[in-house]
């Protein structure tokens, strides 16, 4: 079934429709956390749940529901990087003053706010730059393996992704302004 197809059938019909999109996508989620997340089950799995939780709420806000896949592995991505630096954080860090847990639960929120508008602009890059962009920064996915996927020299998938961020760069500055 289609990205555009399961759309339809979560504004139809909201909970036959997550079931499927879960049962479709449901192993790729779990394989971008679990591959962030390696020695963390448990949040690997927490991770999965919590991005199509998150996809749920985001439903209506959707600008282009085409790219539902795409948004969902993002999302998984970001929750499971997130994990991840605050499992790090926390086995490295002793007790703080509570004037710096202040200053990082600020700079915690501004994170989260670049994430959401990097994700935006991510959107709105055309194909096939946008799949080889995901596939690098957000599967980790090697220039090789990308070369083959997309049966083009790995010199041209690295400029492919210069450009992208140059884009990128462009479309955040000006929604900044």
């Amino acid at each position: 079934m289609k990205d555009s197809e399961l759309y339809q059938l979560l504004q139809t019909d909201p909970e036959l429709g997550m079931r499927e999109y879960i049962a479709q996508y449901y192993a790729l989620v779990a394989a971008i956390c679990k591959g962030i997340l390696p020695h963390a089950p448990e949040d690997a799995e927490e991770c999965v749940n919590e991005s199509f939780l998150r996809l749920w709420q985001t439903l209506d806000t959707m600008q282009n529901p085409a790219h539902l896949r795409a948004y969902l592995c993002m999302i998984a991505r970001n929750r499971a990087l997130s994990v991840y630096r605050k499992n790090r954080a926390a086995a490295q860090r002793s007790e703080k003053l509570p004037e710096q847990a202040d200053a990082d639960f600020i700079a915690e929120l501004d994170r989260r706010a670049d994430a959401e508008a990097l994700q935006s602009a991510v959107m709105r890059l055309k194909e096939p730059d946008r799949e080889i962009f995901v596939r690098k920064y957000y599967y980790l996915e090697s220039m090789a393996s990308l070369g083959k996927r997309f049966g083009m020299p790995v010199k041209k998938i690295d400029n492919i992704l210069y450009r992208s961020k140059q884009r990128l760069r462009k479309i955040l500055k000006e929604d900044a302004e």
